[in-house]
């Protein structure tokens, strides 16, 4: 069992800018030695046979290629805007001051 020290635990945490507690620490040392000795056991897996895939659900690109059809004109688009501004619709700021 690869077993990381809580001193690593620390590092990791330092690196990611996350805070742990003791426990935390403790608990994340025993639950990260977990998933390294998992990814060991899965190098030991036989893939030289099996082909690459990109994904495995078997669905297929649901895309459509755009079509021209039907469209409003500026002015039938705006019509029942209650404010526009030289042809666009007039709207309320959505973000708000960066340095308030």
């Amino acid at each position: 069992m690869q077993k990381l020290s809580e001193k690593e635990v620390r590092h990791i945490a330092k690196l990611a800018q996350l805070p742990l507690s003791d426990e935390e620490v403790r608990t994340f040392a025993e639950q990260l030695s977990e998933t390294l000795d998992y990814i060991e056991r899965l190098k030991e897996l036989k893939t030289e046979a099996v082909q690459p895939t990109y994904q495995t659900t078997g669905l297929k690109n649901v895309f459509r290629e755009d079509e021209i059809g039907p469209c409003l004109s500026q002015e039938e688009a705006l019509q029942n805007s209650e404010e526009t501004y030289k042809g666009y619709f007039k709207v309320k700021a959505v973000l708000g001051p960066l340095n308030p």
